[in-house]
């Protein structure tokens, strides 16, 4: 999970804002700007994947040395 992810985020926002422009109506130009909004979900998630990362909920069983996929936990 490299640099396809944001390859795939890329090209999902390409094809968002290619819709929202040549649209013509509200409706095709609300579900465009949805398919816009999941480029950037991708790209949110691309960001805080760490290979080998548990949920940041710390607890008994995780704790503040297990590597977590969020970017804020990070040491």
């Amino acid at each position: 999970m490299t640099v396809y992810a944001y390859i795939v985020a890329g090209a999902v926002m390409l094809v968002g804002i290619a819709g929202i422009a040549t649209s013509r109506n509200l409706v095709h130009a609300v579900v465009s700007l949805s398919v816009a909004q999941s480029a950037t979900y991708i790209l949110l998630i691309a960001v805080g994947y760490q290979n080998g990362g548990l949920a940041p909920i710390f607890g008994s069983q995780v704790g503040r040395d297990t590597p977590s996929s969020t970017p804020s936990c990070r040491r």
